[in-house]
């Protein structure tokens, strides 16, 4: 994979909502490439998405259940048979496209969904994919940042005792 590629990658995968991303995705889910998200491309996806969420002791949803999750957020013309255009379209198409390529948006999806069932409120509703992520990137180049100014003051610690000894006893 090219740098291009990645980062084109990079950004369909942390902001899926906007319509060029759904467009990438579209195509990966896409399996047979016929033109449609099928009940057979998503279930090559909830499939792998279950093996990994067996292998972390989560429970998974049952896949009828999530395939009318998936009718009820898009309304295809013809249900279990989703048109890129219909992704595009679809205000919550970054969940279905979450649900089935990221385990752990899938997991914090769910419990959204559990949330909300039992009456609790969350703002992250209102918080972008890119948000989280430039947020969470923002922190952690912060804290490397805080690392690397940790470790120039003791070693800048250690130069300067050095240097303060030689030119006291320079000077004296």
């Amino acid at each position: 994979m090219v740098w291009k590629d990645f980062l084109l990658f990079l950004l369909a995968e942390e902001d899926k909502q906007c319509s060029s991303a759904a467009q990438f995705w579209f195509h990966v889910l896409d399996c047979d490439g016929d033109g449609v998200i099928s009940t057979a491309d998503m279930r090559f996806f909830y499939d792998g998405l279950q093996k990994r969420l067996n292998e972390m002791d989560e429970d998974c949803v049952a896949f009828p259940e999530l395939l009318n999750e998936f009718n009820d957020m898009i309304s295809p013309a013809r249900p279990s048979r989703i048109t890129a255009g219909e992704l595009r379209r679809c205000p919550l198409s970054y969940n279905i496209i979450s649900a089935l390529t990221n385990v752990r948006k899938f997991i914090a999806w769910e419990g959204l969904a559990c949330a909300k069932a039992a009456g609790r409120d969350s703002t992250i509703r209102d918080t972008t994919d890119w948000d989280l992520f430039a947020d969470r990137e923002y922190r952690r180049l912060s804290e490397a940042d805080e690392d690397e100014a940790a470790d120039a003051d003791e070693d800048g610690d250690d130069d300067s005792d050095s240097v303060s000894t030689e030119g006291s006893a320079g000077v004296g």
